[in-house]
């Protein structure tokens, strides 16, 4: 039985958006506030990484407000009861919501591939997010162009580009196909890293599941991408897009929480020191420097190995210690600089010996 047409001008999915854009966009948004405490007050160090996550963060929140001046707009309503004039006002913020959309997500990419560099020092990974971080920069400007010359919803408030559009599906077939795939790709490249680290299986564990968060935005990628050939193929779009809006803010500000959570556990363990230790954390803490001279040690017998250890050293002091090394090559001239002191300590004690008393 069809429903009255006042039954249908009653319904509507505003409150959905609204909660899940104000809900998606606050846990975001103090995650970003709790990375740079983390970051800049117990680290004492703010990266490239660090910057463009803050911006990617502010384009976020230029989403949630498009994405809720669409409801104010109509969104969410059966098309037949949105006036004209509502109509052409929320497909100008539809157009400024996708354009914000993309650059947001295009920049959440590049803070994880900047993260990477500089957490692990292997020459593979460095490479690896180096060429990426070349291409998600390339198809971003790309990827803005394309999306801004398609059809829907440039059409409708600029009716002289009609013949000089871009058939609008196709369009966001492709983005949202990249997004994932170039989603996956990012997530997937700490994971052997991870593996590789010489620390308690639980540490380990807890370590992978934070940077795997990853592909729960993965997932939730997949359900936005569901949404939008019934977004553009229907007779109600302001009804049928309600779910492909919500979706992506949900999408996007769940990226920037996957980027910022692995960055909080020397702000975790500052407030409850308890909270993320394992059983013979102590010990280890207490003999860093030893830690330290034994990478040393086997560097000179193994640069592999070493490099694994060296990953090991420089995600602790990521994850567990409040200090970071400020840069890699800080980081590799500290170690020659130690090298040669417990050689010389060394092969002074050696020469004791071989002297006599």
């Amino acid at each position: 039985m069809a429903k009255s047409d006042a039954s249908l001008e009653a319904e509507s999915q505003a409150p959905l958006i609204y909660s899940l854009s104000i809900i998606f966009v606050t846990l975001s948004t103090a995650s970003v506030f709790l990375r740079i405490y983390t970051r800049k007050r117990i680290l004492n160090i703010f990266g490239a990484d660090d910057i463009t996550i803050t911006v990617a963060q502010v384009l976020a929140i230029a989403v949630s407000v498009t994405t809720i001046l669409e409801v104010v707009w109509g969104l969410g309503r059966h098309t037949k009861f949105v006036p004209g004039d509502d109509a052409t006002k929320q497909l100008k913020s539809l157009y400024a919501n996708i354009m914000i959309y993309n650059a947001s997500q295009i920049l959440t990419k590049i803070s994880f591939l900047i993260q990477y560099r500089r957490l692990f020092p292997s020459d593979s990974i460095q490479r690896i997010c180096f060429w990426f971080l070349l291409f998600i920069v390339v198809w971003g400007i790309v990827q803005e162009f394309i999306v801004s010359f398609s059809c829907m919803p440039l059409t409708a408030f600029t009716p002289k580009m009609v013949n000089k559009c871009i058939d609008s599906l196709p369009v966001w077939y492709l983005t949202s196909c990249m997004n994932i795939v170039t989603d996956f790709i990012i997530f997937a490249i700490p994971v052997v890293p991870v593996a590789k680290l010489q620390m308690r299986a639980r540490q380990k564990v807890l370590l992978l599941g934070l940077f795997c968060l990853g592909f729960f935005t993965c997932i939730i990628s997949l359900v936005r991408l569901s949404t939008l050939h019934k977004g553009v193929n229907t007779q109600d779009p302001f009804w049928d897009n309600a779910p492909a809006a919500y979706w992506s803010v949900v999408e996007l500000n769940c990226g920037i929480l996957c980027a910022c959570l692995p960055t909080l556990r020397p702000l975790i363990q500052k407030i409850i020191p308890k909270l993320l230790t394992t059983r013979g954390d102590s010990g280890r803490t207490n003999t860093a420097s030893s830690h330290k001279f034994s990478t040393l040690g086997k560097k000179s017998r193994n640069d592999s190995h070493a490099t694994d250890n060296s990953i090991y050293i420089q995600k602790e002091i990521e994850l567990r210690s409040t200090s970071e090394l400020k840069s890699n090559a800080a980081y590799a001239h500290s170690l020659e600089e130690d090298s040669v002191e417990s050689q010389t300590v060394v092969h002074s004690f050696a020469g004791r010996q071989l002297k006599g008393p």
